[in-house]
């Protein structure tokens, strides 16, 4: 996924300018660079150094007295825990008199090429980005690939759609404060605060469940279902694991889709919870560990093409993971509910449900309701229309 980034020029923003510099001694860090540079970093945006360096191409150092400069800025960054992502510089110049480097490159600002190399290396959307500089090259670097311009230095850049600040701080000050107004607004976890009777809490969490399933995706729940119907219809088992509430979940999942799926079909299927038998659950447990409860059942029972649904709030849980882990490399195909980030089983799972949720009563309440929707779902499909309306669901 793309994100918005900080393309730095080095000589004149963050070192001083004082023409070709090709050794160490000649570095001198500009007021408060370092530390612009380390609020970018807290702020998680990413930072990439792009810099003309013709020097190389005219014969005044070479390709590794850069290297040595910015192994030596480095270092010296973090010491005061600040830290650029990527380096890159363009070492050529038409008018160059070393020959191998003495030619035109579209990576020499204002041409694209090192924003470019940036936004393949970083995953940046440079629309969204910003070149900070105090050259014209800069702020033309920033039209070619249409990121915000800004230019830092004593006298203020003469072109209406270009921003200028004092130096590199001020410049930063201006990108962290940016990039907070557009980022979303984090939601207050639920509940945010207390509540003097049960009424109004009770409204209120309402309202959270209703706001919560509400963002359920139900493309993702169109796709279980069908997992489902297709699993039932080749007589393929499927297998439901959760732990704690998410345990009684699986555990009523097993009920409702043997049982309940039966009700007024000629539907039988084979669906086992994993959580339920506590003889074999503890014994696991005790012998291999509890991160094998599941996954050690599933080596006995599973075959290819069989399906897991593994119920788990966090996502994060060993035995899920390690579940979904071993159903994907033996075939099987899998569903993951989950909540909070999603955490592994997210991105494990063939299908995922999320709840956007960080409240564990809300997630397993808007669980039970995915479970009972693809039962339900799965009965209604194998009625004729008088017969769905005719029967109790």
């Amino acid at each position: 996924m793309s994100r918005p980034g900080v393309l730095l020029d080095r000589d004149g923003t963050i070192i001083a300018d004082t023409g070709y510099i090709g050794t160490v001694d000649r570095v001198e860090f500009l007021d408060g660079a370092i530390d612009a540079i380390a609020a970018l970093n807290r702020a998680s945006l990413p930072v990439a150094v792009v810099s003309n360096q013709a020097g190389v191409a005219r014969g005044y150092f070479g390709i590794e007295d850069v290297h040595q400069v910015h192994k030596h800025m480095i270092e010296e960054m973090a010491r005061h825990g600040a830290h650029v992502d990527l380096w890159l510089f363009c070492p050529y110049h038409p008018e160059g008199t070393v020959e191998s480097f003495a030619r035109a490159s579209a990576d020499r600002k204002p041409g694209p090429g090192m924003a470019l190399a940036a936004a393949d290396a970083l995953g940046l959307d440079l629309t969204s980005s910003w070149v900070v500089g105090d050259s014209a090259g800069d702020m033309g670097l920033a039209r070619a690939v249409g990121a915000r311009s800004l230019h830092v230095g004593p006298l203020a850049y003469p072109a209406a759609d270009v921003l200028s600040f004092p130096d590199l701080a001020a410049a930063v000050r201006h990108i962290v404060d940016d990039h907070n107004r557009s980022r979303p607004k984090v939601r207050p976890s639920f509940p945010a605060r207390q509540y003097p009777d049960g009424s109004s809490f009770g409204s209120a969490y309402a309202g959270e469940l209703a706001r919560a399933f509400g963002r359920v995706d139900m493309v993702a729940v169109a796709r279980a279902a069908e997992l489902l119907n297709d699993a039932y219809d080749r007589d393929a088992s499927v297998f439901a694991c959760g732990n704690g509430g998410s345990a009684s979940i699986a555990n009523h999942l097993q009920c409702d889709h043997v049982k309940g799926v039966g009700n007024g079909t000629d539907l039988t299927t084979r669906v086992f919870s994993l959580s339920t038998n506590i003889e074999l659950f503890s014994a696991i447990a005790n012998d291999h560990g509890y991160d094998m409860v599941f996954e050690h059942q599933l080596q006995s029972l599973a075959r290819p093409g069989d399906v897991l649904i593994a119920v788990s709030s966090s996502g994060r849980s060993a035995n899920i993971v390690r579940a979904l882990e071993w159903a994907s490399r033996n075939g099987m195909h899998t569903i993951a509910l989950t909540g909070f980030s999603g955490g592994g089983a997210r991105d494990l799972a063939s299908v995922s449900v999320h709840i956007d949720s960080d409240n564990y009563g809300i997630i397993e309440d808007a669980h039970q309701a995915c479970m009972h929707l693809l039962a339900q779902y799965v009965r209604q499909s194998r009625m004729t229309p008088d017969d769905v309306t005719a029967n109790i669901f």
